[in-house]
C-alpha cells in the first residue's frame, strides 16, 4: 500500500533511518509526450513521498531533465531488454544476476506507459521486480480515454489504479523546467551567433512532427510582422523537418521577416528558449517545452484537441484556429492569434508604464 505524506514532508528521523524511496516511469514517447508526464513525476514525489523519480525513455528527448526538472535521473530504453517482457509468461525465464532484474532492483514502484495493452508485459515486469524485492507496477495508457488533459488523466488513472484517497490536480500552472546558470549564458551566445539582436524576442516554430498540425506559413509571417509593431523581434526556429518541408521560396520569405535558427540540437533549443520572452508555434514538442519552462506561449491548434494536449505552464494559451487556416492564409485567424498575443503581453506592458 502506498503511504501518503502531507505537506510534502516526512519526519526527519524517518528520513535518516529509511532508505531512499525510488520510483521509475517508463515512457516511449517523443518530446511533448514526455513533458506531459512531469506533473505525474512531481505527484509521486510531493504527494506520495518518493525521494527519487527516474524516467526511462528515449534519451534524445529527455537527457536534459535531471537538475532542470523533478526527474532525478534518466535512463535510455535501448539499454534495457524490454523486448523480453513481451514474451509469453510461459516462455519467460530469467537467470541469476539477470540484467533485467538488476535494471529494476531499486524501484519500489514502476509506472509504465509501455506495454499497457499487452497481455504478458505487466506480469513479466512484476515477476522481474519481485525477484529482488517487493514492489508495485502501474500500467497507464499513452492516450487519454476521456476529454481530460493528459497530465491530469495520467495522475487520475494512477490514483484510481492504486485506490488512493487524494485529489487529482487539474490546474498545471507551475513552471516545470528550470535553467542552470550556464544555460542562460549559452542561450544568449547562440542567439547572438544567429544574428538575433539583444531585445525582446519571440521564438516562432512554424513546424511540427505532423504536417497536418502545421498552421499555414503565411499566417506565421503575418504574426511576425505584427510583433515588430510591438517592438518584439521574431526569430524562426527551423528543425530538419521544416528545412526539408519548406521550399526555397518559403525559406527566403522567412529570412526577409526575421533571423533563422537552424541545425541545432534539442538541448541547444532548450537554452535558447530560456532566453527568449515569448513563444509561438503549432501543437509540437517545442511548444510543450516552452510552456513548461514558464514562457509566454501560444500554441496553434486545429486538427488536434487542446483539451487533451495543450501545453502546460503558467502562461500557456492554446488557440483553436479554423481548419482552412492550416491550408491557406486566413486574415481572420491571424487576427484571432494577434488578439491573444496582445492580451498575453498587456500585463507586462502595464507594469512597464
Amino acid at each position: 500500500m502506498i503511504k501518503l505524506y502531507g505537506n510534502n514532508t516526512m519526519p526527519q528521523d524517518y528520513c535518516s533511518q529509511q532508505p531512499l524511496r525510488q520510483a521509475a516511469i517508463i515512457h516511449p514517447g517523443a518530446i511533448g509526450d514526455c513533458v506531459l508526464i512531469l506533473p505525474l513525476a512531481s505527484f509521486l514525489k510531493k504527494t506520495l513521498g518518493f525521494s527519487l523519480v527516474h524516467l526511462i525513455g528515449r534519451s534524445d528527448y529527455i537527457s536534459f531533465y535531471p537538475g532542470r526538472t523533478c526527474v532525478d535521473r534518466v535512463r535510455s530504453m535501448e539499454q534495457i531488454q524490454f523486448h523480453r517482457l513481451f514474451e509469453s509468461v510461459n516462455d519467460f525465464t530469467v537467470e541469476e544476476k539477470d540484467r533485467l532484474i538488476v535494471s529494476f532492483a531499486d524501484y519500489e514502484h514502476v509506472v509504465s506507459f509501455l506495454g499497457e495493452n499487452h497481455e504478458h508485459f505487466e506480469q513479466n515486469l512484476l515477476f522481474i521486480i519481485h525477484c529482488s524485492h517487493a514492489g508495485e507496477v502501474t500500467m497507464l495508457p499513452l492516450t487519454p480515454t476521456a476529454s481530460e488533459h493528459a497530465a491530469s488523466f495520467y495522475i487520475r488513472r494512477f490514483v484510481e489504479s492504486n485506490s488512493l484517497d487524494c485529489p487529482v490536480p487539474q490546474n498545471h500552472a507551475e513552471t516545470l523546467i528550470h535553467p542552470f546558470a550556464q544555460d542562460l549564458q549559452e542561450g544568449n551566445d547562440l542567439l547572438q551567433e544567429f544574428g538575433v539582436p539583444d531585445c525582446r524576442i519571440c521564438l516562432i516554430h512554424p513546424g511540427s512532427g505532423g504536417k497536418h498540425k502545421c498552421w499555414h506559413l503565411d499566417n506565421f509571417l503575418a504574426i511576425a510582422r505584427h510583433l515588430r509593431t510591438k517592438q518584439i523581434v521574431p526569430a524562426f526556429l527551423l528543425g530538419p523537418v521544416e528545412l526539408e518541408r519548406f521550399s526555397q521560396e518559403d525559406i527566403l520569405k522567412i529570412q526577409n521577416t526575421g533571423p533563422i535558427i537552424s541545425n541545432i540540437r534539442l538541448e541547444q533549443v532548450l537554452k535558447i528558449l530560456f532566453c527568449v520572452d515569448f513563444f509561438l508555434g503549432n501543437d509540437s514538442g517545442i511548444a510543450h517545452l516552452a510552456g513548461a519552462m514558464g514562457k509566454k506561449t501560444i500554441a496553434i491548434f486545429g486538427p488536434t484537441d487542446p483539451a487533451n494536449y495543450s501545453p502546460i505552464g503558467p502562461e500557456s494559451i492554446a488557440v483553436i484556429c479554423p481548419s482552412e487556416s492550416f491550408q491557406s492564409p486566413s486574415e481572420n485567424a491571424q487576427q484571432q492569434v494577434m488578439d491573444e498575443i496582445d492580451r498575453l503581453l498587456t500585463p507586462k506592458q502595464s507594469q512597464n508604464h
